[in-house]
């Protein structure tokens, strides 16, 4: 069930949540006779890195485009030292990122064929080969990241870096579990299987914790969020910050937890594993902005899924800092009585507006009619308090 009654327009974000995530088919593998797979290198625009790619090429030189490192890149880049040759076939894992959010979704979406039939009977003994983000980022050497590869069936000592482009006999292909389709974000059965096979191992090896509700804490790049952390601890929820723990502790505190609740981002997507049903309640970092990510995760878990806005994010930007307050939805889900913002609201909000004085940013005009009359209500009370404004050295227009 997805919630979106506490959004400040409900109706401008409807349309991201109306689709089936699920397709319903049958994965298999393909060989790739005489395939190369090429490591990770930057694709700069203008100066600026937009993607990473690494991947498969077939015999005769194509990109494999389900290969691609990571959802979005499309053109080959032509290697430019010698490929060295192997005489062995393969599986491919895909490219791994030191992205907790990203690996367990797309960076997850070949490991189903580790347990399946074809994999034991056929390919068991065969070398598991991936891409690592960067030479530093082997998997190997990332303990939450090596274990939950290890619960999937990959073999440690069966398992081979590639930093350099390296043509082999044959490359085992799986077929994506989780992809990018023109509608947006899919998973597959075999994706909900993977996952499951993570939340049975937690299942049997739970341990009660005092922690029945938590917040996962990002804390990078976002204006106010400890805020919203206090918020959440008066009502009785753990303040977690999930890089800080194990893999084991991780999946403990989510298979116990009742209710969960984040930010929206790669930090929520943790909530995959929870139980099915669980209460989540998902905090957009922007206007009308909900990642393609997460309304798979919700359906992937079936859960119980709450997206509550709490944010003033008004510059045109993807990549934040984001601003976020204590606001009158956030308060209605909790049943509280809203009594106007509080002076840390419009201390966090002049912090925000001073972080991109002399950026050059536009104001999102789209973000300040989605916040609407929110927003304006905000603004006239803020003007009153012209002692801030001062302190800051902030003119609102």
């Amino acid at each position: 069930m997805t919630n979106l009654d506490y959004l400040c327009n409900p109706s401008a974000a409807k349309k991201h949540f109306d689709r089936n995530c699920f397709v319903d088919k049958k994965l298999g593998f393909k060989v790739v006779e005489r395939g190369a797979i090429v490591p990770f290198v930057p694709v700069v625009e203008n100066g600026r890195r937009i993607l990473e790619f690494g991947g498969v090429v077939d015999g005769n030189g194509r990109f494999i485009q389900s290969s691609v490192g990571r959802f979005g890149a499309n053109d080959l880049y032509t290697p430019t030292e010698k490929i060295d040759y192997v005489p062995a076939t393969v599986i491919y894992l895909g490219l791994f990122y030191p992205i907790w959010g990203h690996f367990i979704t797309e960076g997850l979406r070949y490991f189903w064929f580790l347990s399946s039939e074809t994999f034991k009977q056929r390919f068991k003994d065969c070398p598991l080969v991936y891409v690592p983000y960067e030479k530093k980022w082997y998997l190997e050497r990332m303990k939450n990241f090596r274990q939950l590869a290890e619960l999937l069936g990959a073999d440690m000592n069966n398992l081979v870096p590639l930093d350099r482009p390296v043509r082999f006999e044959n490359v085992i292909m799986p077929d994506e579990s989780f992809f990018t389709a023109a509608t947006g974000r899919c998973f597959t059965a075999e994706y909900r299987e993977t996952i499951e096979r993570l939340k049975d191992f937690a299942l049997k090896n739970r341990t009660p914790t005092s922690e029945k509700k938590v917040y996962y804490f990002y804390g990078r790049n976002q204006i106010g969020e400890e805020r919203l952390a206090e918020y959440f601890h008066a009502k009785g929820y753990a303040i977690v910050q999930p890089e800080k723990l194990s893999l084991d502790e991780q999946l403990n505190l989510l298979i116990n937890a009742e209710s969960f609740a984040s930010t929206l981002g790669s930090c929520a997507h943790n909530s995959v594993f929870l139980r099915g049903g669980t209460e989540a309640i998902f905090i957009p970092r922007a206007a009308n902005r909900f990642t393609g990510y997460q309304q798979v995760i919700d359906q992937v878990a079936g859960l119980n899924a709450n997206y509550v806005d709490s944010s003033l994010s008004i510059f045109e930007t993807f990549n934040g800092p984001y601003c976020f307050i204590i606001s009158p939805q956030l308060k209605k889900f909790f049943g509280d009585a809203f009594d106007g913002y509080a002076e840390d609201d419009f201390k966090t909000f002049l912090s925000y507006i001073k972080t991109y004085a002399g950026s050059g940013l536009n104001l999102n005009e789209d973000a300040v009619q989605y916040y609407a009359p929110s927003y304006y209500e905000f603004l006239n009370r803020l003007t009153q308090r012209q002692d801030l404004l001062q302190a800051y050295g902030v003119t609102l227009i």
